[in-house]
């Protein structure tokens, strides 16, 4: 993962935390469940010092496989994050295996932007956020760009730079 995030500079914010950015697993099958975990997530967060958790990983194995399902399940997340208290404090990064672009092509390498092999949020400080954008030029720019990168890598690309989504459901359950 190291190696797309930053050594194809995917998130130009990403370097300075990504070795202290834990990964929380959730091997749910019950989505109720998984929900707790996240919240418990938040919760962490929103309390933690931003030095000792600057961001976090939350990935789930057994549940949400359905994109369509799991971006509802975003949708509630969302508003749990509001109810919580956490609305500009916290925010949710969304990557799902099957994840598309609304009114792109569903070949279109520009999905890879936001897949990966478990439906996961990452889970991301806004005042970090805030601060790292005002030192990259032209910030609303970082989406397009990556998406066209992705589309210059191709495939073949993408697996060069990391072989292990060859077998993940990145790619298997598009076929």
């Amino acid at each position: 993962m190291k190696q797309l995030v930053i050594g194809e500079g995917l998130c130009p914010f990403a370097h300075p935390v990504f070795d202290r950015m834990p990964i929380h697993v959730s091997a749910e099958s019950d989505l109720e469940r998984v929900t707790h975990a996240l919240m418990d997530l938040l919760q962490q967060m929103a309390e933690a010092d931003s030095n000792e958790l600057p961001t976090a990983l939350f990935v789930s194995t057994h549940c949400l496989h359905d994109f369509h399902e799991y971006w509802h399940w975003v949708e509630i997340c969302e508003r749990l994050l509001q109810q919580m208290g956490y609305e500009g404090l916290l925010q949710l990064a969304t990557f799902h295996p099957n994840y598309v672009f609304a009114g792109e092509d569903e070949e279109d390498m520009s999905h890879y932007t936001n897949r990966s092999p478990y439906p996961m949020l990452h889970i991301i400080r806004e005042a970090d956020i805030e601060q790292a954008l005002a030192t990259i030029e032209y910030p609303e720019r970082i989406p397009e760009r990556n998406q066209r990168h992705l589309r210059r890598l191709g495939r073949e690309g993408l697996l060069k730079v990391m072989p292990s989504l060859a077998k993940s459901r990145v790619f298997h359950e598009q076929e």
